[in-house]
């Protein structure tokens, strides 16, 4: 199956979303029976209802009109314009406003499962199979809203609802993001035009960005979804503390953990996610889309998850160059036997280059502070850097060429140069000093020297 087809089926053509105004409050006593109360929050009361003349089944939020030129004007009328603009399957959606001259009443989809921390604080926890069908869908939802330019700014539990009743048996939750009051649609094409100042939502659920003041953009949602996950794996959440100030130090001084015993039974492809999700700094953080792509979401947790970005993926490389470098030295000294006699270049002093030198090849203790540089010097195929800022060109040996034999240490004491033994000739002390895990003469220079394709300059 096609996952990101399945996804993109779930954005929905838009339709009208009927505003009327009305004379008064009871009118709307005469389209709709109202049931029972399904919950409560700081803007109104929410109740089930019956659509009489179609017998169809609503949640209608009732809203005392706010004092004209307040906060929850502005809040309210913003989350009406948000989700009249939105239709996805997990999204509410929104089926007609009216208005009074005291009430707002806000029509939607009716959920009868409640919130998540309602179904959390029943189950304790969730399997890994349901977080992920939660998580998969959230971020569907969220990908919709970012490509519209829409940011959320308060995901938590309990503005994601439930659509129907959850079985103890049934993995699958069908989830709705509600609550839009908080939510901003940027004006530019691109985030970074629209950067976002004010602090706003849940301190638990904040991104340390929103906290700091400096500006954030939508991947504070990113953040969002991944205390969101947290929480769903383990009912706990995977920081705290009782002020903004003293929850951003917490974050920005220790990485997440997973000290809980639940963790035990969780992948480790989840754990990873979780990292890259709840990194402080945004430009290290994945994208709801990248989350989508994740092997964790796709259901193949035997992939290794791929560094978001290219510093990390160089890291990475460099760390597995020197984990299986014994089987890299082995393989060069074995090959060398079919090479042809080459001029060897001049020792590269170490003070050269302190964090990365020309033998780091053959130098595990090589720290992961360096991998930048190592990787860049990997990568500089063919050219060594020699004491006075020069350099050192390949060079291919053709039938009218004639090698030259490098000075040795002694040449520099005024002492006359005595003859280099040819490289097959030196090849079995360097296999010996190779396999007992010792340091090639200073007179040598592995792997500068291999010819790499590029085009010979004079020197």
């Amino acid at each position: 199956m096609n996952l990101m087809s399945a996804w993109t089926s779930k954005e929905t053509l838009k339709k009208d979303v009927l505003d009327v105004r009305l004379e008064n409050d009871t009118d709307l006593r005469e389209i709709y029976e109202f049931g029972m109360k399904l919950g409560q929050g700081s803007f109104g009361v929410v109740y089930e209802a019956t659509h009489i003349e179609r017998q169809t089944k609503w949640a209608i939020k009732e809203v005392c009109r706010p004092a004209p030129g307040s906060s929850k004007v502005v809040m309210v009328d913003n989350e009406i314009e948000i989700l009249k603009q939105v239709n996805h399957a997990h999204i509410i959606r929104l089926q007609a406003v009216y208005r009074t001259a005291t009430m707002i009443y806000l029509v939607t989809e009716l959920c009868k499962g409640g919130d998540l921390r309602q179904l959390l604080q029943r189950k304790k926890f969730f399997t890994e199979d349901e977080t992920r069908n939660i998580i998969c869908s959230l971020a569907d939802a969220v990908v919709y809203l970012h490509r519209r330019a829409i940011v959320h700014r308060d995901l938590k539990l309990e503005n994601i609802l439930v659509k129907n009743s959850v079985n103890e048996d049934d993995s699958s939750i069908d989830i709705k993001v509600t609550d839009f009051g908080l939510s901003v649609k940027t004006g530019g094409a691109y985030f970074f035009e629209n950067m976002m100042t004010e602090a706003c939502g849940t301190l638990i659920y904040m991104a340390p960005e929103m906290m700091s003041d400096h500006g954030y953009s939508h991947l504070c949602d990113v953040w969002s979804i991944g205390v969101v996950m947290y929480m769903l794996l383990c009912g706990e959440p995977p920081f705290t503390s009782k002020t903004k100030t003293l929850l951003l130090k917490e974050i920005v001084k220790k990485e997440v953990r997973f000290p809980q015993p639940i963790w035990a039974t969780v992948s480790d492809a989840a754990k990873n996610l979780l990292t890259r999700l709840l990194k402080v700094d945004p430009a290290y953080r994945m994208s709801a889309n990248q989350l989508l792509e994740n092997p964790w979401i796709t259901g193949d947790t035997n992939v290794p998850a791929v560094p978001p970005n290219v510093f990390e993926m160089m890291c990475h490389y460099v760390e597995q160059e020197e984990k299986t470098q014994p089987l890299a030295v082995s393989s060069l000294t074995s090959s060398e036997d079919t090479l042809e006699p080459f001029p060897i270049p001049p020792a590269v002093s170490p003070e050269t280059n302190s964090n990365c030198s020309s033998n780091a090849k053959h130098r595990p203790e090589t720290n992961s502070s360096s991998c930048a540089s190592s990787a860049s010097s990997k990568l500089y195929h063919g050219t060594k850097a020699n004491k006075s800022g020069g350099t050192v060109q390949d060079r291919r040996m053709n039938s009218s060429d004639t090698p030259r034999q490098p000075p040795t240490t002694q040449s520099h004491a005024g002492v006359k140069p005595s003859a280099q033994p040819s490289v097959k000739q030196r090849r079995p002390q360097d296999k010996k000093d190779f396999s007992r895990g010792q340091k090639p003469p200073a007179d040598s220079t592995p792997l500068g020297w291999i010819y790499t394709g590029y085009p010979e300059t004079s020197e």
